[in-house]
């Protein structure tokens, strides 16, 4: 993993504590996406749909699929595809999702939230999301925890190899099918996002996901944590480093 944000999903999710501040609507659908900028793709052999918000698309060029794992990253579809037609997010930015391995047989990969929330926060945790790999550079604002998800709202200070983008970022983390999928939201520094969009962006993205797995899926509920006996929930510490 040598990119940032590789480097950034083996930890965590991304959420500011949002308080109790309204985020206007997602603007509804676009037009259809095109070949050179789908809606969502299929990692892993379709074990899990990945799919954002309503005006964002699959950029294939950013985006790496390695077998059973899989790095996608979304941009806004009119400029993926090059077509001001193709619509547009009422919340630009840059979404990205990793895939994780599939756990040893079948086994969901994500352990205890506390045991997750309490890595993350720790200096350790910290500097594997730093991409200096410096615990210092980075500051968790706060975590929340929504539907099996964890959601943590961080600011990296590091050199970015990717300019434009803001250093306060959102992640979110939760198991899907028996795997570690982890989410980004990150706006551009010189439009960065208010912590109410960031939210629901990501809350959508989330929600987008789970629901294009489970139709994948004929209609079946995803396996998730809620589904796992607390032996098969150990190991994610491990895990997280490999």
């Amino acid at each position: 993993m040598s990119t940032w944000i590789c480097k950034a999903t083996v930890l965590g999710a991304v959420l500011a504590v949002a308080g109790c501040v309204d985020a206007p609507a997602l603007r509804g659908p676009t037009p259809a996406a095109t070949r050179s900028a789908p809606e969502t793709i299929a990692v892993a052999g379709g074990a899990v749909v990945v799919g954002g918000p309503p005006g964002y698309c699959i950029d294939r060029g950013a985006s790496r699929l390695r077998g059973d794992t899989g790095f996608v990253l979304l941009g806004s579809c009119a400029s993926i595809a090059r077509d001001v037609a193709a619509g547009a997010p009422l919340v630009p930015g840059i979404l990205t999702a990793s895939v994780g391995a599939a756990s040893v047989a079948g086994q969901p990969a994500l352990t205890d939230l506390d045991q997750l929330e309490a890595l993350i926060t720790s200096p350790g945790g910290r500097a594997t999301l730093a991409r200096d790999g410096r615990a210092e550079s980075v500051k968790v604002f706060g975590t929340l925890r929504e539907d099996g998800a964890l959601f943590v709202h961080l600011r990296d200070v590091s050199a970015n190899p990717t300019p434009g983008l803001d250093q306060t970022y959102w992640r979110g983390l939760f198991d899907l099918q028996g795997r570690l999928v982890t989410l980004s939201v990150v706006s551009f520094s010189n439009a960065p996002l208010p912590p109410a969009l960031a939210l629901a962006t990501l809350e959508d993205f989330t929600a987008r996901i789970h629901r294009e797995t489970r139709e994948q899926n004929n209609g079946k509920p995803a396996q998730t944590t809620a589904n796992a006996t607390p032996a098969r929930r150990k190991g994610l510490l491990g895990a997280l480093f490999r």
